[in-house]
């Protein structure tokens, strides 16, 4: 994604729209049966693939998927605090921007995890570039994504939202997304938070398992 790899500077990505074509032409090369899966921004950007081009893919897994904000006003606050954020990965570094990062309630459950897997994520996170982080905040940022909300709604795809009974907001807009359309499904994974991939390996990957059989036009277990 924008702002995550080596080489994101020649990328030619200005807008969220931008990233959702050019991943959107990528998945298109590949094979089918096609499905998609992403974790919060990667969700996000998951959800803009499905909306801009539904008949590339026969199914997705999103995890702590945010649809995107309705309101201008939130939306416009959340583009101030993103570029809050942006400024201070410039000024301060990524070090600094992770420790404040891992700060935040969203992400108290891994307390609970084994040291061993919180250092090795923060390992992760501290080798990325600042600017290439605050590129992603300002492009790719919630206030900058479409509303999704209404298109999943009417999604023809089959879609199954992930998040953890401890993550109450995205457990909420997951619970409230599927009763908009029989085509989503939500998960609630008992006793985990908002990282999936860090708290509950297992889940997700039976999740991806039924995902990719649904995709291939097989009966789900």
């Amino acid at each position: 994604m924008l702002g995550h790899r080596s080489d994101w500077r020649e990328l030619e990505v200005a807008s969220f729209a931008d990233e959702v074509r050019r991943l959107s032409a990528l998945a298109s090369s590949r094979r089918r049966p096609r499905f998609v899966a992403g974790y919060s921004l990667g969700a996000r950007l998951a959800a803009g693939m499905l909306a801009a081009a539904p008949d590339l893919f026969d199914a997705a897994v999103l995890i702590g998927l945010h649809p995107g904000l309705a309101d201008e006003g939130a939306r416009r606050e959340r583009r101030e605090a993103d570029a809050a954020r942006a400024y201070a990965l410039r000024t301060r570094g990524v070090a600094a921007f992770v420790s404040d990062w891992e700060k935040q309630p969203l992400f108290g459950t891994q307390a609970g995890l084994c040291a061993e897997t919180r250092e090795q994520q923060r390992r992760i996170r501290l080798q990325h570039d600042p600017e290439g982080l605050a590129r992603s905040l300002e492009v790719l940022g919630l206030g900058a994504m479409p509303f999704y909300g209404r298109v999943l709604s009417k999604t023809t795809v089959p879609v199954t939202l992930m998040a953890g009974s401890l993550d109450t907001k995205f457990r909420d807009l997951a619970t409230d997304l599927a009763g908009r359309s029989a085509q989503v499904e939500s998960i609630s994974v008992e006793g985990a938070g908002h990282n999936l991939l860090l708290e509950a390996r297992e889940a997700v990957a039976e999740a991806l398992r039924r995902a990719e059989t649904r995709a291939a036009g097989g009966t789900v277990a």
